[in-house]
């Protein structure tokens, strides 16, 4: 069966509403990561992904620009990304002992150019891995002035794609920005990315 390609969706916003995952438990097509509890079409098909990678169909959310960042990566795919990005997160809250504070601060200094501290070395690899997918916002800012999701996606939506070139360009520039979450999922008032970083500690297994 043939993958499906993970790009930014420039539709207007809508909510897409959860589905419970089937036994309890899947597996994200996009990120790789188990899903506990719920899942989300992926445009409306059949595949499944997390509530994470669900950002990259609800780029208008009003709480979008809090929770990720666009960077311009051409030779890394959503996939890659998202997991790399999954994986770097887990072992930074696993290195801060499972400290939400000691995790939350090491991922907004990462994320402001700056250095978390002293880690051990699981901790050091993982803030080098966020670092540098940090960095490549510069690119995507140099780009469109911009990195913000919210921005592009609706400089995207008004595009007059009845143009070729306007289309060749949304293309082109679909196929070179990636999303990065930043580590925070809002439900209404409240941040639920530290339950989803506890959900998936508890379904992986513990040398991931």
């Amino acid at each position: 069966m043939r993958q499906p390609v993970f790009r930014l969706s420039v539709q207007p916003f809508r909510n897409i509403p959860p589905v419970k995952a089937e036994a309890g438990t899947s597996t994200c097509a996009c990120c790789g990561l188990p899903v506990s509890g719920v899942s989300f079409s992926w445009r409306g098909t059949d595949t499944r992904i997390c509530q994470v990678c669900n950002l990259l169909q609800s780029l208008n959310r009003p709480t979008i620009d809090r929770e990720a960042l666009l960077i311009w990566c051409p030779e890394l795919d959503q996939r890659q990304v998202s997991a790399l990005t999954a994986h770097a997160h887990l072992a930074l809250y696993r290195a801060c002992g499972r400290k939400l504070s000691a995790w939350e601060k090491s991922v907004t200094v990462l994320a402001e150019g700056r250095e978390p501290g002293m880690l051990p070395p699981a901790g050091v690899a993982a803030a080098q891995t966020l670092r540098t997918l940090f960095s490549r916002s510069d690119e995507a800012f140099r780009r469109l002035q911009s990195s913000a999701p919210s921005h592009v996606s609706i400089a995207m939506q008004i595009a007059d794609t009845s143009r070729q070139d306007v289309e060749d360009g949304l293309d082109f520039l679909l196929d070179n920005l990636k999303l990065l979450p930043l580590g925070r999922l809002y439900d209404g008032p409240d941040d639920i990315y530290p339950d989803i970083l506890e959900a998936r500690l508890r379904l992986l297994p513990t040398n991931s």
